[in-house]
């Protein structure tokens, strides 16, 4: 995330590593678990709804493990013809342990929000402040990643970071757990 590709020796390439760089999602239970359970009490207004936020928390994993996961799987199916076959396990390895890093750094925001129970302009910036560095963090791994100029890394990833973003809206449209910025749920 530093911009050095230096950083690949740390990380296991192969194809075992491949899979097991996957176990960054458990790594990265905890805090989202904390997330999910903010969101859930966002959604419920503060209401003491067990069943009704066990729910949420439910569908919420779901829709961010899928949305972790998909994007991942159909660019899969696509790298040949894009020309990045060969640094495709690189970039999701580096995409995984660096999703779950990320989600550990973000996890503060989440306890803020799950212990403060309500939204406050203090929460929203340092929030969207942390936003744009993880975006920013996120498209210098997938360019050293990908080892292509900017030219081709940063429309590559704006695709998935827009993929991602349309998989989760889609979901939570489905799944009836969008939160409503006009109703305030």
């Amino acid at each position: 995330m530093t911009g050095k590709p230096d950083g690949f020796a740390y990380l296991d390439i192969s194809a075992d590593g491949f899979w097991r760089s996957f176990y960054a999602i458990p790594v990265s239970l905890p805090p989202l678990l904390a997330g999910w359970v903010a969101y859930a009490a966002e959604l419920t207004g503060g209401r003491e709804e067990t069943a009704m936020r066990l729910s949420i928390v439910i569908k919420a994993a779901i829709v961010d493990v899928t949305a972790w996961i998909l994007p991942i799987f159909l660019l899969g199916l696509v790298v040949s013809k894009i020309g990045i076959a060969k640094r495709f396990a690189p970039y999701v390895i580096a995409s995984n342990w660096g999703t779950a890093l990320l989600a550990w750094a973000f996890a503060p925001i989440s306890l803020w929000q799950l212990f403060m129970q309500q939204r406050s302009d203090t929460l929203t910036f340092v929030s969207l402040g942390f936003m744009i560095v993880i975006i920013a963090m996120s498209y210098r791994l997938t360019r050293v990643a990908l080892q292509k100029p900017t030219g081709f890394a940063l429309p590559f990833y704006i695709a998935m970071f827009m993929l991602s973003f349309f998989i989760t809206l889609a979901l939570q449209e489905l799944f009836g757990i969008n939160y409503d910025f006009n109703a305030g749920y």
